[in-house]
C-alpha cells in the first residue's frame, strides 16, 4: 500500500486512458448502441401510451414496471463493460471473460447500492439527533431543508442557526466525497483479482485507500469539477455552433445529439472508467498488472 499524489494519479489516470483509449471506444460504444436498442424494444411505446392515457393507474404502473425494468438492464450491460475494460486495461492481451464480467459487475453494483444506503441512514440518524438537540434553536427539522435558505427563513431561524445548517451540509458533501473515495478501487481490484465477490473489491478497497484517503477526496474532488467545467463549456460552445448551423430542424437536433456525445459526454464517460484505475495503481502499482501497453 501506497501513500499516493494528486500529480501521480493524474499521471496513471490518464496513462491508462491513452493505452486503452480504442478498447473503451469499442466497449462503450458496443454499449451505448445495445442498451438502445434494447431501450427501443423493452419500452416501445411506453411513453406514447402514459401521454394517451395520463390518468390511468394501470397504464403508469406498467409504464414504470417497463422503465426498471430497462434501467436494470442497462445497469447490468454498463457495470459489466466497466469491468471489462478494467479488465482488459490491466490484463492486455487476455481474452474478454464475458461470463464473469456479468456477474461481478451488477455484483458490484449491488455492493455499493447497499453501503449507500446505510451512508443514507446514518446520515437520516445524525439529522435526527441534531433535530432533537437544536430544534429549538433551527425551528424543527424543516431548518435543514435548502428552502430555510431563503430570506424569509434565515430571518426567521437565525443566524446561529443557519450557520449551524450550513456546516451540516458540507459535512454531509465531505462524508459522501470520503466515502466514494474509500470504496473507489474495489472495481479494478474485482477487475485484477478475477473475483466475482464484491466484499473482496470492497474490503481491499477500504484497506488499500487507508492511507491516502483525504488525498483522494481531495482528487476526487479536482476531478469532479474539472469534468464538470468541461461538460458545460464544451456543451456550450459544440451546442451553439452545432445549433446554428443545423437551424432547428429535426435532421439538426439529431446530428447535434450525435456529435454532442461523441465529443463531449464520451470523453468524460471514457475518463471516468479510466479514473478508478489510475487511483489503483497510483496505491498499489505492484497489485495492479503490468505497465499498460
Amino acid at each position: 500500500m501506497n501513500k499516493m499524489t494528486i500529480g501521480g494519479v493524474f499521471s496513471e489516470t490518464f496513462a491508462f486512458l491513452k493505452a486503452n483509449w480504442v478498447q473503451m471506444l469499442m466497449w462503450v460504444g458496443g454499449a451505448l448502441i445495445l442498451v438502445g436498442l434494447l431501450g427501443y424494444l423493452v419500452l416501445g411505446s411506453t411513453f406514447s401510451a402514459m401521454a394517451m392515457a395520463p390518468n390511468d393507474p394501470s397504464v403508469a404502473i406498467g409504464a414504470f414496471g417497463r422503465i426498471g425494468l430497462f434501467a436494470l438492464i442497462a445497469a447490468v450491460i454498463f457495470y459489466a463493460v466497466s469491468m471489462l475494460i478494467w479488465r482488459g486495461g490491466m490484463h492486455p492481451g487476455e481474452a474478454p471473460n464475458f461470463g464473469w464480467a456479468v456477474q461481478a459487475g451488477p455484483a458490484l453494483a449491488f455492493g455499493m447500492i447497499v453501503i449507500m444506503i446505510a451512508a443514507y441512514i446514518a446520515i437520516f440518524i445524525v439529522m435526527l439527533i441534531l433535530m432533537l438537540i437544536f430544534g429549538t434553536a433551527l425551528g424543527g427539522m424543516g431548518a435543514f431543508s435548502p428552502a430555510a435558505l431563503e430570506s424569509g427563513g434565515a430571518g426567521a431561524i437565525g443566524g446561529g442557526a443557519i450557520f449551524v445548517m450550513v456546516l451540516v451540509y458540507i459535512a454531509i458533501i465531505v462524508f459522501m466525497l470520503w466515502l466514494q473515495g474509500r470504496f473507489m478501487v474495489a472495481g479494478p481490484v474485482m477487475a485484477d483479482r478475477l473475483t466475482r465477490n464484491p466484499v473482496t473489491g470492497l474490503g481491499e478497497s477500504w484497506r488499500l485507500t487507508g492511507a491516502s484517503q483525504w488525498v483522494i477526496v481531495g482528487f476526487y474532488l479536482i476531478f469532479t469539477i474539472g469534468v464538470l467545467a468541461y461538460a458545460i463549456v464544451a456543451g456550450m460552445i459544440f451546442g451553439g455552433i452545432l445549433g446554428a448551423v443545423a437551424g432547428g430542424s429535426a435532421a439538426g437536433a439529431v446530428l447535434t445529439m450525435i456529435v454532442m456525445a461523441a465529443l463531449v459526454y464520451l470523453p468524460v464517460i471514457m475518463l471516468s472508467f479510466s479514473m478508478p484505475v489510475g487511483v489503483y495503481r497510483a496505491i498499489a502499482p505492484r497489485a495492479s498488472g503490468d505497465i499498460f501497453a
